[in-house]
């Protein structure tokens, strides 16, 4: 029966029921600014508080301890001067990192992979608070902005 009433007449309505559904779905979503290095990365919300504070309280937790309170560095490199020797600085490849870890100690140091203790959520707002903290930094005069 289904089938016979999206075949029939009805169709057209059906269809303009779901695009509509759809388009009010997209113009109630929050309107947060995303981080993105070119049209093909990975978008991160760098002004959705929430996203940022996870990020903050789990950097704190899981990251600080080699990398400096901020971000800043300290026996791991500095995470929030927009330079990446591992990765690049596209976020996409900095999240594989983070999941996957850095075993190779010709590139200068090792890290662990994180992506067994932590879920894709924890990792996304960890880089969500280092990229926040990037531009934080960027206007505050603190470091250039990183190249494109």
């Amino acid at each position: 029966m289904f089938r016979s009433v999206l075949t029939g007449l009805a169709a057209p309505a059906f269809l303009a029921v779901l695009l509509g559904l759809g388009a009010s779905t997209l113009a109630v979503a929050p309107a947060s600014a995303q981080h993105k290095m070119d049209a093909d990365d990975m978008e991160l919300p760098i002004d959705d508080p929430q996203v940022v504070e996870m990020g903050r309280e789990k950097y704190a937790q899981r990251c600080s301890f080699c990398h400096g309170g901020g971000g800043k560095g300290g026996k791991g490199p500095c995470l929030t001067c927009g330079k990446f020797t591992y990765s690049g600085n596209r976020n996409a490849n900095i999240y594989a990192v983070i999941a996957g870890g850095i075993n190779n100690r010709s590139l200068g140091g090792t890290m662990g992979a994180f992506g067994t203790t932590m879920s894709m959520e924890e990792i996304t707002s960890v880089l969500t608070f280092m990229r926040f903290e990037e531009r934080r930094r960027i206007a505050a005069g603190e470091i250039q902005p990183p190249e494109r």
